[in-house]
This record gives structure tokens, C-alpha cells and sequence, in this order.
């Protein structure tokens, strides 16, 4: 009695199984209500991007007498690129449509006028003229062939020594002394003398406790330093170059 029991109970519940298996199956073949609604959502938005890109749906046709991509209403496509064309054209156009010559660069004329000026200064005239002296010294004296004209010594001088030597169209003197005046004054002397000649003068380097100057001419030059002895006068020291005119 209870292996029937068993035998019934397993033949009701193979039979609910198979059941419960054939309601899925059918079940599993209808499209659920979600797919359903995601493809009729779906279809109007590719259709709504087609209708805004201005193009044609796959398999049909575009609508007749639309714009494509913001075209011209006339439904020319090559009129807006000619137009762009022509107005790039490098050559340009005239009036009546024809092209029109590009127009010649304007050329300077090259400058032949000579630029004017203050002239440079000219040298002046030597000093020195006719024949050059021979070289030669003298101690306590005025050597001879020394340029008194242009070189005068301070009144009063204790001369020690004079000398001159030539070098080409150069007369080269040197002389030393002892003045019992101030050094200030000793070369004030000089300057006097040689500023009437026309040279003038600037401070040069001396040792401590002397003074030297330079006086220029031209190509002309004489420095003269002066220092105190330890009687308290003053000794002068001159070298000078002078150029001479040629005969």
C-alpha cells in the first residue's frame, strides 16, 4: 500500500515538472514587454539623427528638395566651392570678369649724391725749416742747432744740459735745468712759450712730488717735468720731437 503511495506521488510530480518545462519553453519564445519597448524607443531616435544629418534612412531615398549639410536651397552642390574658388584667386578679376595684370614693384633710383661734411682739420705747417742740425750735446750751454725760436727756456735757468739728434724729417731735443722758481711758474714759463706757437697742452704722468705737461702740435710734441732739488728749487726735465719741412 505505501509503494503504491510512492509510485503515485512520483508520477504526479514528474508530471508537474513536465508541466512547469513547457510553460517556461513557451514562455522563453514571446519577446518580453522590455525588449519590446527598447526597440520601439530605439527606431525613432535613429530616424531623428537621419532627418537632422540631412541624409537618407538605409535602403530609402532622400526627400526631394531638401538641404544636405546646410547646402544652398537651389540644390546645387559645386555653386557655394566655385564662388570660394574665385575668391581666393591670387590673379584677381576686373570688372567685366577678365583677369587683371599684377602691378610692377616701384624701384628707388640708387643715391649719387656724395654726402657734404665739415673737412677734416689740415696739419700745420712744421716748425722747422732748412737743413737739420748734426746730432751733438753740450753741458753748461746751449747746444748748437737747438730750436730757440721755438724753444725758449725760462729766464734765470742754470742750464745742466741740451742735446739734438734727427730721426728722418724729426728733430729730437732734450735739455735739463735748475730755475729757483716754483714749479707752477716753471711750467707756466713754458706754456707761455709754447702756446704762442700754437700747441697746447694737457696734464701728463709725473713721480710724487712733481708736476709734468704734455704740449701738442699737430704731429709736434715736447713733455716737460718739473720736481724740487733739496735747496728748494726747481728742476725742470724737457724732451720734445719736432718735424721739419723738406728743402
Amino acid at each position: 500500500m505505501m509503494a503504491r503511495r510512492l509510485v503515485l506521488a512520483g508520477i504526479c510530480l514528474a508530471v508537474l515538472i513536465a508541466a512547469v518545462a513547457i510553460i517556461l519553453d513557451q514562455m522563453a519564445g514571446k519577446p518580453g514587454p522590455s525588449a519590446a519597448q527598447t526597440t520601439s524607443t530605439s527606431t525613432p531616435s535613429a530616424d531623428s539623427s537621419a532627418a537632422a544629418s540631412g541624409g537618407a534612412t538605409p535602403g530609402g531615398d532622400a526627400p526631394s528638395g531638401s538641404a544636405v549639410s546646410g547646402g544652398p536651397a537651389s540644390g546645387n552642390p559645386t555653386s557655394g566651392t566655385e564662388g570660394s574658388g574665385n575668391g581666393n584667386s591670387s590673379e584677381g578679376s576686373s570688372g567685366d570678369g577678365g583677369p587683371v595684370a599684377a602691378k610692377p614693384l616701384e624701384v628707388l633710383p640708387p643715391v649719387t649724391a656724395t654726402p657734404t661734411g665739415l673737412p677734416g682739420p689740415s696739419a700745420p705747417a712744421p716748425l722747422i725749416t732748412g737743413t737739420l742740425p748734426q746730432p751733438g750735446s753740450a753741458s753748461g750751454d746751449v747746444v748748437d742747432g737747438w730750436p730757440a725760436g721755438v724753444l725758449t727756456l725760462p729766464e734765470g735757468t742754470t742750464i745742466g744740459s741740451t742735446s739734438v739728434s734727427t730721426s728722418g724729417d724729426v728733430l729730437q731735443v732734450a735739455a735739463d735745468g735748475i730755475v729757483a722758481k716754483p714749479q707752477a711758474e716753471v711750467l707756466a714759463s713754458f706754456r707761455q712759450s709754447l702756446v704762442a706757437h700754437g700747441f697746447w697742452s694737457e696734464a701728463a704722468p709725473a713721480a710724487d712730488g712733481a708736476m709734468a705737461e704734455r704740449f701738442v702740435r699737430g704731429t709736434d710734441t715736447v713733455t716737460v717735468s718739473v720736481s724740487t732739488t733739496g735747496t728748494g728749487n726747481s728742476r725742470f726735465q724737457l724732451l720734445g720731437s719736432l718735424h721739419a719741412a723738406a728743402d
